[in-house]
């Protein structure tokens, strides 16, 4: 389960970098700019699954997620991205 946990991780850093590619496109020769960028989201993500995840999850990371969680965690992100590209439920 490791493996689609750190690939659940890899689209959530994927998707958020594409909103914020969005709104400030970096060229793809700004490598110091890119990483950076992907180090905030990285936290970003980290901060926004703290938020979401149940306690009971939360404080034992050893812990399968049900779907209902993953379910969280996706609507948090989509949510996130939406926020971050200036897309309201209506559009």
């Amino acid at each position: 389960m490791a493996d689609a946990t750190h690939s659940y991780f890899d689209w959530q850093v994927s998707t958020l970098m594409l909103a914020y590619d969005v709104i400030d496109p970096l060229p793809r020769s700004d490598h110091k700019r890119i990483n950076d960028r992907q180090t905030k989201v990285e936290q970003e993500i980290q901060e926004l699954a703290q938020r979401v995840i149940p306690p009971a999850y939360r404080d034992h990371p050893e812990m399968e997620f049900p779907p209902a969680v993953v379910m969280l965690l996706t609507r948090a992100t989509i949510g996130r991205a939406a926020e971050v590209m200036g897309v309201s439920k209506s559009e």
